[in-house]
């Protein structure tokens, strides 16, 4: 069963991951909740946004849990899953994957079938006669086309596959119910009006813009998602391209990455 609270290590980082430098010593966290670590995560996200390859510091969260120890740095711009690369092929490093880990909820990972075994009959001292003689030869071919057709049968399932997810279960809307959902949503929205604080605008045609206020209300980092209606135990909700589920609570309030959004502008 996977812990409940984990110790966090902020290196290279300002407290809260709101900034990197090699200024910031080590800062150890104890008793941090998955809620607060996804904030922590998504602090980093957008700082990694801003972050160039001039960047002197190694900014990363170290998470430990009562099996192991995970880090997370930035990389191009964005999250790095350290030892996670080869298993997600190139794909984006998406918070739900990486809190899908910490907790033990991802799914293992797809692993191609064994290879039948062949085992050969040994040589005998027994003479080959003219009417087994031919068996041998069409024998291995047999079992050669049988490993082939194994093989590529794998590898088309393995193209063809459902693509993975680790958010929610939920099921999309149909182009209509999406389109007026998503403009009975559209607006301006925020967790408050202070530094730090977040603003989230959702647009009719799915475009999501997800901004944290710097001094003076001014926009510090912004991150650019899509959405499509979705619904989740019967609910409304906006399925992002992360993916993550955008909760619809009421007519003027949004729930997204454990924090409440207020609507403040239609």
């Amino acid at each position: 069963m996977a812990a409940s609270t984990y110790s966090v290590t902020l290196h290279h980082l300002a407290p809260g991951a709101t900034a990197a430098g090699l200024e910031y010593p080590d800062t150890a966290l104890a008793e941090v909740t998955p809620t607060q670590l996804a904030g922590l995560l998504l602090e980093l996200e957008l700082l990694a946004a801003k972050l160039t390859i001039y960047e002197p510091s190694t900014p990363e969260i170290r998470i430990k849990t009562d099996r192991e120890v995970f880090v997370v740095r930035t990389r191009y711009r964005q999250l790095c899953f350290v030892g996670r690369e080869a298993l997600l092929r190139g794909e984006q490093h998406s918070i739900p994957f990486i809190l899908g880990t910490i907790t033990g909820n991802a799914p293992e990972p797809v692993r191609p079938a064994d290879t039948p075994r062949v085992f050969e009959r040994p040589p005998t001292a027994t003479p080959t006669t003219e009417h087994t003689a031919p068996q041998g030869p069409w024998l291995k071919i047999t079992v050669l086309l049988v490993l082939i057709v194994a093989c590529l049968g794998t590898g088309v399932w393995l193209l063809v596959r459902p693509a993975r997810t680790l958010a929610p279960k939920f099921t999309y809307m149909n182009g209509s119910e999406s389109s007026a959902l998503l403009t009975r949503l559209a607006g301006e929205y925020q967790t408050g009006t202070g530094e730090g604080d977040r603003r989230l605008i959702i647009a009719a045609d799915g475009t999501l813009r997800l901004a944290k206020y710097g001094a003076t209300q001014s926009v510090a980092e912004e991150i650019i998602r899509t959405a499509r209606g979705a619904r989740q135990g019967g609910q409304p909700a906006l399925a992002t391209s992360d993916p993550y589920i955008l909760l619809v609570r009421d007519p003027d309030g949004v729930f997204l990455f454990g924090q409440n959004y207020k609507r403040v502008s239609p």
